[in-house]
């Protein structure tokens, strides 16, 4: 796994500029809400409803492996996306005074609704989050690790690119072959199968079957006896 450094300047122009964004957006968002009939202090939360959505469901898409939760957040993300860019377009494109009732409507909505996205979002992060520890805590503590030397490769590449320490349990061939016997190792593939379609990843799917992340992957692209 590569990690990235950033710079302070870097880190400074990203911050800066999505600072900016999001102001921008604010502004017209707001004002878009005041012209649809909401009221001071309504017409100045109301872009934070939709800009948080952006920024809550993001976090959930970057902190999360892929399975139904990260997909639930990057459907949220979208969603979010274009109702902002919406809004941004409207309070261009409109002419001056109150908004069409029709706009007025969805302007109304979208606070319940992102309301409920946002409960049934931090729902399901926690219930993937608590799978993953639950995962990590029944690991092995005595499985046998390889450990990567970190390597800093600036010098080579603009980005700062580092290898990370991972660990992997490394098991031969024979272990795979003789550590079982066939009916049990075909109960782990089916549980195998099982965790996966459930949107479990690699790693969890591997600490819960005390099997690695290479074998993991090695069962589930075999194709299923008929």
């Amino acid at each position: 796994m590569n990690t990235i450094r950033l710079t302070r300047t870097d880190a400074a122009l990203i911050y800066g500029l999505g600072a900016a964004a999001l102001a921008l957006s604010y502004t017209a968002l707001a004002d878009l809400a005041a012209r649809a009939g909401l009221g001071q202090w309504q017409s100045a939360v109301w872009p934070l409803v939709v800009d948080g959505l952006i920024v809550a469901a993001t976090r959930t898409v970057v902190t999360l492996h892929d399975g139904p939760a990260r997909r639930y957040a990057w459907l949220l993300l979208w969603c979010a996306v274009a109702v902002s860019i919406a809004g941004n377009a409207a309070h261009l494109l409109l002419p001056p005074g109150p908004v069409h009732p029709g706009v007025a409507t969805v302007v109304a909505v979208v606070p319940p609704v992102a309301a409920l996205a946002l409960t049934h979002l931090a729902i399901v992060r926690a219930r993937a989050l608590g799978r993953t520890h639950s995962a990590d805590e029944n690991m092995p503590e005595n499985m046998p690790v390889t450990i990567g030397v970190a390597m800093d490769d600036a010098s080579a590449s603009p980005a700062s690119a580092q290898l990370t320490v991972v660990q992997e349990r490394i098991e031969s061939e024979s272990e795979c072959k003789h550590d079982a016997p066939v009916d049990e190792r075909d109960a782990l593939r089916q549980r195998v199968r099982q965790l996966h379609a459930e949107g479990w990843s690699n790693y969890a799917i591997g600490a819960e079957v005390g099997r690695s992340e290479a074998t993991v992957r090695r069962w589930l692209s075999a194709p299923v006896a008929s």
